[in-house]
């Protein structure tokens, strides 16, 4: 349940109760209203037999009808109420109820049972007459029932009328001013998935309300901070392969110099040794053949050493050349099993020196995991230099699409290929094609800013 809709319930609920609150309250005061009026209309009665008792002393006359009920009416009484006096002798007796008594129940029976059920409508109201030290009866005022309780509903209608129109136009503004208010909310949820998906640009707008306003700003320095931090680590993963490619060319150079001139000596020193030993010392020329083989077989060692350290053609040739020769040496290291076609476009050989040797590097990983865990027939490597801003690289087989391969083969695997292809501004993404295969897809920006010299 979101926010505003949990507000809005909370409202509903205070609103329901204020509702419970102003009924109870209503009834309750009808009430008190009928039985103050009661008592009202006991008292003036009180009052004017008690005048009339004076009046009778006074004169010594007590022919006149006591107590004069005539008198009564002239009392503005409850409505549908009866008032009986009952004197002690029982023949003083007089009772008068209100003309406008009716048996109408004009309101629902379940609100009868209710209000019967917690107030008393039909409450009696006593009061003692006494002069000169003596009792001569008592007022009763007993309300109707039903008009009192057809009050109550009357009086309850028009103040939940009220109390409800009141509510549902608070409720209708209260809920306008939350949306209004929670509308920032909205933004700020809305620039934080697009942050957590990746695009660290988005930057929340200045709110009106100060605490949006707060939280805007912290996320925005936040997200700054961030986008900081991914740059310089984007430009030391660059410094890092960088540094490791210069690395491979040292040490490729130094083997190609040193370890590999030391086995061309060798293998010169072995061929002029076993003309000698033609002549001189036959039984010595089959062990000169098995040094010449280890030689042989240590030259094709470095050679492929030196190739996964830094092909020479990559230096020497250019990112074009080091492709063609890689993809043939792949078609014959496969020896058919699976047919590698190289499919270029652009000025491949005017890409700066770095960018050749990821792109090189990509390449070079991925159709090692072609042939370590594909099982492909087919697999195309397409590169094209897209208006001299973009490169296109799409590595794509018929194949296992296993994309677990990536992460657990040897060499750079998934992480190190997203790790380049990241720390170079590009996209990666993976696809599995309908006929089977994997379609390796990575978008590079030729942006000379990114470059660092190796």
């Amino acid at each position: 349940m979101n926010l505003q809709l949990q507000l809005f319930v909370r409202i509903l609920i205070i609103a329901i109760i204020c509702i419970i609150g102003s009924t109870w309250y209503v009834l309750y005061q009808t009430n008190q209203q009928a039985l103050s009026e009661a008592e009202s209309t006991a008292t003036r009665i009180e009052h004017q037999i008690r005048q009339q008792l004076l009046q009778m002393f006074q004169r010594y006359d007590f022919s006149q009808s006591f107590p004069d009920i005539g008198l009564w009416q002239k009392i503005e009484s409850v409505p549908g109420s009866c008032t009986q006096f009952l004197s002690r002798t029982q023949s003083r007796q007089r009772s008068l109820c209100n003309a406008t008594q009716t048996s109408n129940k004009n309101y629902p029976i379940w609100f009868g049972h209710f209000y019967a059920q917690f107030f008393n409508p039909g409450v009696e109201v006593k009061r003692s007459v006494s002069f000169n030290a003596i009792k001569y009866g008592t007022i009763l005022v007993t309300l109707n029932v039903d008009i009192e309780t057809a009050r109550a509903w009357h009086n309850l209608q028009a103040a939940l009328g009220v109390l409800v129109v009141t509510i549902l136009a608070l409720c209708c503004l209260v809920f306008i001013t939350i949306n209004r208010m929670l509308k920032p909310a909205k933004d700020i949820v809305s620039g934080l998935e697009k942050m957590r998906a990746g695009d660290l640009s988005v930057r929340l707008p200045d709110f009106d309300i100060a605490e949006w306003k707060r939280t805007s700003h912290a996320i925005n320095a936040l997200v700054s901070t961030q986008q900081n931090i991914l740059a310089e680590n984007k430009q030391l993963s660059i410094k890092i392969m960088n540094t490791q490619e210069e690395e491979h060319r040292y040490i490729s150079r130094e083997l190609h110099d040193e370890f590999g001139q030391c086995l061309a000596g060798i293998n010169a020193v072995t061929t002029s040794v076993s003309q000698t030993a033609k002549s001189s010392c036959p039984e010595l020329v089959d062990e000169i053949q098995s040094i010449r083989h280890i030689t042989a077989h240590m030259m094709s060692a470095l050679r492929d050493l030196l190739t996964r350290l830094r092909p020479a053609e990559l230096d020497e040739l250019g990112l074009e050349t080091s492709l063609k020769q890689l993809i043939k040496s792949w078609n014959q290291r496969s020896s058919g099993k699976t047919n590698y076609v190289l499919s270029l476009s652009g000025s491949i050989n005017d890409l700066p020196e770095t960018l050749a040797v990821h792109v090189y590097r990509i390449v070079q990983e991925c159709l090692t995991n072609i042939a370590k865990h594909a099982s492909a027939e087919h697999a195309d490597v397409v590169l094209d230099i897209q208006n001299g801003t973009l490169l296109s690289l799409i590595i794509k087989d018929d194949g296992i699409a296993d994309l677990s391969a990536f992460s657990t083969s040897n060499g750079l695997g998934l992480l190190g290929i997203h790790e380049r292809v990241a720390a170079l501004g590009g996209d990666l993404s993976l696809d599995t094609q309908t006929n089977g295969g994997l379609v390796v897809t990575i978008i590079l920006p030729m942006n000379p800013k990114t470059e660092a010299k190796l």
